[in-house]
């Protein structure tokens, strides 16, 4: 008898189940609509077709979320804190110094430096959200692009700087000259200084030095000469031109009005 009752248990069972499925099967033939997880009545739609014609059809993308990284350079006061923050270094800036106040920002902030470099590698981002994060213009946000691949890795780098290599060239020109300017001001008031410090002492005659025999000195043992470290990140162009292009600690500095 219990061999007759198992058969008939699983008779039972089997069209309990076939019910079950025909009648999600009737229920899926009218559609549900297409709700992101934000919406209130998310939870509540049990019934109903739910696959959606992918590209044709999206979910809602709720605005917290974290995709590709976007940044309003117009807003941007180069001072590199993003990618001090980055933990896989995906950002990469080269600033130029400026002679004078660039411009402002949106929020009033003033531009001292020029972004000469302002790239994102989005195939190293770990989409931590930190650089947004300590962003203090907000001009580097999240955007809610998030099916952006492409067939090559190189693509994935997006550039955002404003200034073309020639333009960025010429400001260097621009920042060398200011330098010589300086430089040649300086030598000049040094200069007039010294022939009116002249013009008020009188020679004095020096008596006739007696000859001086020379001192030992000892030297010191040669120190082993140490690999140089590899450049920090953003650290590639002050290396370049020196004179021109802020490294990392600069950026901070100058953007603070340091």
């Amino acid at each position: 008898m219990t061999y007759f009752k198992d058969i008939q248990t699983g008779i039972r069972t089997t069209l309990k189940g076939l019910r079950l499925t025909l009648r999600h099967l009737r229920n899926a033939t009218r559609r549900r609509t297409p709700e992101g997880i934000a919406s209130e009545n998310y939870f509540d739609l049990q019934n109903g077709l739910v696959t959606l014609q992918y590209p044709h059809e999206q979910l809602p993308i709720p605005d917290n979320g974290r995709y590709r990284l976007r940044n309003e350079i117009d807003d941007c006061i180069v001072c590199d804190k993003c990618a001090k923050v980055c933990p896989v270094d995906c950002i990469t800036i080269d600033a130029i110094k400026a002679t004078e106040e660039v411009g402002r920002a949106s929020d009033g902030s003033p531009i001292r430096l020029y972004a000469a470099k302002f790239d994102i590698d989005m195939a190293k981002c770990c989409y931590c959200g930190l650089c947004t994060v300590v962003c203090p213009t907000e001009c580097l946000t999240m955007d809610k692009k998030f099916d952006y691949s492409e067939f090559e890795l190189g693509e994935l780098t997006y550039h955002f700087s404003n200034l073309s290599p020639e333009q960025a060239d010429e400001k260097r020109s621009l920042y060398e000259q200011f330098l010589r300017e300086k430089e040649e001001a300086k030598a000049a008031q040094l200069a007039a200084k010294a022939a009116q410090q002249a013009q008020s002492v009188e020679p004095v005659a020096k008596p006739a030095a007696s000859p001086v025999r020379p001192v030992f000195k000892p030297t010191a043992k040669p120190v082993a000469k140490t690999p140089p470290a590899e450049p920090a990140n953003s650290e590639g162009s002050s290396i370049e031109h020196p004179l021109t292009d802020a490294t990392p600690q600069e950026m901070h500095r100058i953007a603070q009005g340091e």
